[in-house]
């Protein structure tokens, strides 16, 4: 089975998640795309207006549909910051018998810039296929570290939703029903999660 990984806060998870994942394994001919929820990212911070668990009841519900949408909780069950490539070492231990080939790790565009400042990147890149969804109308791509590290880029058209936006128009009371599925949402209501 070809396998990517697509790892995050998903605080909380969002249409944009999905359509990522699907992009990558349409594109990109992956069988499955692993989410895999951060409890201490190195390059970003979780809002601690939703517990882990709420993110990943949030996931849970999110992928549920999708039998391409697979989940792993490594991260969440471990106390350390969640480098990247300790994650790759993880998969390839614990899912071996299950992976053809390289893994794929879908990185944000955002990312490519300081890729290089990631732990153990070069190891990161030899061992996984790394690859990037960029904006059909985003150039502004650091071309030095997509060559260094081999990163492909596959074109997504260009949707405008992420986890601080939902956040803030949830404070500010303005609508957010059609960014998640409606079980997230109705979550989110449930909980009162992001007041």
């Amino acid at each position: 089975m070809k396998i990517a990984i697509l790892g995050g806060t998903f605080d909380p998870p969002h249409l944009g998640h999905l359509i990522l994942a699907d992009t990558v394994i349409t594109n990109c001919n992956y069988d499955s795309v692993i989410f895999i929820p951060a409890k201490i990212p190195p390059h970003k911070n979780i809002s601690g207006e939703a517990s882990n668990q709420d993110r990943l009841n949030m996931l849970k519900l999110s992928i549920e549909h999708d039998e391409r949408f697979l989940l792993d909780e490594y991260e969440l069950n471990n106390d350390k910051i969640s480098y990247t490539i300790n994650t790759l070492n993880y998969l390839y231990k614990n899912y071996k018998n299950d992976i053809e080939g390289k893994i794929g790790l879908i990185i944000g565009a955002d990312l490519i810039k300081d890729f290089h400042k990631w732990r153990e990147a070069e190891k990161i890149s030899e061992i996984a296929d790394i690859i990037v969804v960029n904006r059909e109308d985003n150039d502004n791509l650091y071309k030095e570290n997509i060559n260094k590290y081999n990163i492909k880029v596959i074109m997504a058209p260009r949707i405008d939703i992420s986890s601080s936006i939902i956040r803030k128009r949830i404070k500010e009371e303005k609508g957010f029903r059609y960014f998640v599925v409606k079980k997230v949402y109705d979550y989110i209501i449930e909980k009162k999660l992001y007041l």
